[in-house]
């Protein structure tokens, strides 16, 4: 999951995954290296947090919230 450490939707998606026993990676845009990581997986997303499951994008928070009511 890419974040930054003052997001508020990204501390709500790490309290949702941990509420649901998932762990997870927590890495953080302010490093320029994971942020152009992103930027590669993720073009045009302007948004934090960006969440992947086994390399494919579910998105951010609103998206997560979502994906776990398919489940």
């Amino acid at each position: 999951m890419y974040t930054r450490p003052t997001c508020f939707w990204c501390v709500r998606a790490k309290h949702l995954l941990e509420s649901k026993g998932i762990s997870y990676r927590d890495l953080d845009i302010n490093n320029d290296v994971l942020r152009k990581e992103l930027k590669i997986k993720a073009p045009g997303i302007k948004t934090i947090p960006q969440i992947f499951k086994d390399g494919k994008r579910i998105g951010g928070y609103e998206d997560l919230v979502e994906y776990f009511k398919d489940k």
